[in-house]
């Protein structure tokens, strides 16, 4: 039996390969796929603009699926759902002692630093990177729980407190996914974007307000509307944001910056201003177990729908279309899915 994986040999240049399928060995579990969402880090790897970028590598690291063979020593039964964790560390250091592989200095990631990516049909993978989920889940849900688990780091990492208010700056999926894990924690969240046609999702996933402001007028508008806020969620990371987000931060305020650190990636900070107002900036780098555990739970809970962030599904072997699609629409969309020519229309996300 073959299998249709994406394969990416360099800058520019993927494969739609076939190959046998895997035969999991001790430890591990063979998943078939349900679905998996393309990520900005997936386009930057195809560009040749990901700086942590291993060739040839098969694309893919958010991703669910249902176990359909068993290694020795595993527990996982056949059938099971299942979400992939894809950050891989040594498994010795302090951090990953602690359960923070995020901060392992050898940490990878299934389908960037580490070639084995979930865009395939079926993939064999350790057993200890499957999170078993409902059924309910899968169906509803399915790879969209990766984001979601994003946005639950980052409030974590922030802390919240009920009453609080937050600015998000760019609603793309790690935007709109982080303001319905603060709603469900009592924040108010407003959103700025530069793309106008982003409101309605926006509204959609809970932000009392938008704006397509930035710079000094984005500024005036966050007095106007809130006066200050508790919270700024950059997703952009740039000098303008970052002195937007002090400019507006109350006293004691956290800003907290998501977006994807490029090499040699700096930040020019006004410290007078933080100084005497206490502001805290905090960094948040990929997620930890714990944060896809609590993100299965607001959706279990329906605390989060987190369906809004769902814009389109391909099939594997449309992979090349949905890449157009998102570097010639990329503002009509928040998160595209892959899935198997199989399952492609048999319920509304794989549609």
């Amino acid at each position: 039996m073959s299998v249709t994986s994406i394969r990416v040999d360099g800058p520019n240049h993927h494969r739609i390969v076939e190959s046998a399928a895997a035969i999991p060995e001790a430890g591990e579990v063979l998943v078939e796929l349900d679905s998996a969402g393309i990520c900005g880090g997936d386009l930057s790897l195809l560009r040749g603009r990901n700086s942590v970028a291993t060739y040839p590598t098969v694309l893919g690291h958010e991703c669910a699926g249902r176990v359909i063979g068993v290694g020795p020593g595993t527990t996982l039964e056949m059938g099971q759902p299942v979400l992939i964790y894809p950050t891989i560390g040594c498994g010795s250091c302090r951090a990953c002692c602690d359960g923070r592989i995020n901060h392992c200095v050898n940490m990878t990631v299934r389908g960037l630093s580490d070639p084995r990516g979930c865009f395939s049909e079926s993939f064999a993978i350790d057993e200890g990177q499957c999170i078993a989920v409902s059924e309910a889940v899968l169906e509803k849900y399915s790879a969209l729980v990766e984001p979601l688990a994003v946005g639950v780091h980052v409030v974590r990492r922030g802390t919240v407190v009920d009453g609080d208010t937050a600015l998000v700056i760019g609603t793309g999926a790690i935007g709109l996914a982080t303001a319905l894990v603060a709603r469900s924690q009592g924040v108010r969240v407003v959103g700025a974007d530069r793309h106008p046609e982003r409101e309605a999702v926006a509204r959609t996933c809970g932000m009392e307000g938008f704006t397509t402001e930035s710079g000094d007028a984005l500024a005036e508008w966050v007095e106007e509307h809130l006066g200050s806020v508790d919270l700024v969620y950059d997703t952009v990371c740039n000098a303008e944001t970052s002195a937007l987000a002090v400019n507006v931060l109350r006293g004691g305020g956290r800003y907290v910056a998501i977006a994807s650190a490029k090499p040699d990636h700096r930040l020019t900070i006004n410290y007078s201003a933080m100084y005497a107002r206490e502001l805290s900036l905090i960094a948040c780098r990929n997620y930890v177990h714990q944060d896809f555990t609590d993100a299965i739970e607001l959706l279990e809970t329906e605390r989060v729908d987190a369906s809004p962030l769902h814009t389109a599904t391909f099939t594997l072997e449309q992979f090349g279309q949905a890449v157009e699609e998102l570097e010639s629409h990329g503002s009509r969309h928040v998160k595209v899915l892959l899935t198997s020519r199989k399952l492609h229309g048999t319920r509304p996300l794989l549609r």
